[in-house]
């Protein structure tokens, strides 16, 4: 070990569904920075405890106490006396070699999907909020996230491509990644979705890996920040956070009403804190004033869009699955020598990863092309734009099947 490489970390990321802020959620798990400090040099190497202690100067019973918990999450898996890690982790060198096959590949993909340009854009065209919302950022949304991102998921998946619905140990279910920092920044590269559900209202935010101000990502940064500031005992700031966390899905609740009413008859429902609450959302640019007339400023997707959503999920997918029938073992060679490769862990799952890049970087070449929306740097580097779902009601509240990454994060 180097010992410029002493102070290296890793910061880890998901796609699925992290769960609450308890012993078992991988972000409380990996953000302790002995943990960080293990996974880089394991990520290198195999190492026993005692070689781990050498390495990063750490006390022996530290060391096990972080090893017990990337144990108990699965992170790690021990063979003979020695540690190796568990999911795939990229180098920086890893990071130059898959950004590289996503732009190589988005682009190419990108191509494919403007040569049924004029197909998907009619079926855009009978997407309610076309109404009052400019037609990129609806492509922007259906196409770039529920398409390539949600619904593409969910058929690579079945076709043996990737895999998302991986179970973990605390009732989960999600597919953990790490990258050491590095200097790459593609400002542009819009994959990373967030989203949030109460059940009748999924809110959705999707960009670039930047910071933003909009639902649900304020809710999480408010629940963070508070939870850093609570002394005490470690359970009472998990019980609050899944306090936090019980409320804030009434705020997207009383939120969505309004949001709905207004996308339906430009009326308010009488709703408890109405005040409050339209002055909140106009803050947030959801919606503008003029006079005493509000209006909408993002989309509201229907229970009535969701047969034209699906046309255009499966005519999407379908490109997208002939695009890797020709192309995936192609790139599937191109990555033989990463890390995680090298650490053996399955490719589907690290094509997760991989195929984020690829159709972050289709996106970016779709935007830059004036197909779909490019979203305004903010002050801060964050580029995205929010959106609400309105789902159909069912016996047992369940959200739309497009809407299971609900409390997903990926950068």
């Amino acid at each position: 070990m180097h010992e410029e490489d002493m102070d290296k970390k890793v910061f880890t990321y998901i796609c699925g569904n992290s769960g609450p802020l308890d012993d078992y959620n991988p972000f409380k798990i990996t953000g302790e920075a002995i943990v960080s400090e293990i996974l880089y040099i394991l990520n290198k190497e195999p190492l026993t405890i005692l070689e781990i202690v050498s390495t990063i100067k750490k006390d022996k019973r530290s060391v096990e106490k972080a090893i017990k918990s990337l144990l108990k999450i699965n992170a790690i898996r021990e063979e003979n006396r020695k540690y190796k890690v568990n999911f795939a982790i990229f180098s920086t060198d890893d990071q130059k070699i898959v950004f590289h096959i996503g732009e190589q590949y988005g682009k190419q993909l990108a191509y494919k999907l403007l040569e049924n340009r004029a197909e998907l854009s009619n079926l855009v065209n009978t997407i309610q909020c076309c109404k009052y919302i400019e037609k990129g950022k609806i492509i922007f949304a259906l196409i770039g996230c529920f398409a390539l991102d949600w619904y593409c998921l969910e058929e690579l998946e079945k076709k043996g491509f990737l895999r998302i619905h991986k179970k973990q140990p605390g009732r989960r279910e999600y597919v953990l990644f790490g990258a050491e920092p590095s200097n790459i920044n593609v400002s542009k590269l819009y994959c990373g979705s967030h989203n949030m559900s109460t059940g009748m209202y999924t809110f959705t935010s999707f960009g670039n890996a930047g910071p933003r101000s909009c639902l649900p990502d304020i809710l999480w940064q408010a629940s963070t920040a508070v939870l850093e500031h609570i002394k005490g005992d470690p359970d009472l700031r998990e019980i609050f956070s899944n306090i936090f966390s019980l409320y804030g899905k009434d705020l997207l609740n009383d939120c969505g009403k309004i949001l709905e009413s207004l996308a339906l008859s430009g009326e308010i429902r009488s709703i408890k804190n109405r005040d409050v609450l339209l002055n909140f959302l106009e803050k947030l640019k959801y919606i503008s004033k003029t006079g005493k007339t509000y209006k909408v400023e993002i989309p509201v997707f229907l229970p009535t869009d969701r047969k034209t959503i699906n046309k255009i999920n499966e005519r999407v997918s379908k490109i997208v699955c002939d695009f890797l029938d020709k192309n995936y073992l192609e790139i599937k060679d191109a990555l033989s020598n990463i890390r995680p490769v090298l650490n053996k862990v399955p490719f589907e799952e690290i094509f997760v990863d991989v195929w984020h890049k690829i159709f972050g970087y289709c996106n970016m070449f779709l935007a830059d092309q004036g197909f779909m929306f490019d979203p305004p740097e903010t002050p801060y580097g964050g580029r995205y734009l929010a959106w609400i779902t309105v789902n159909k009601k069912s016996r047992n509240e369940r959200r739309a099947t497009s809407c299971n990454r609900a409390n997903s994060h990926y950068h």
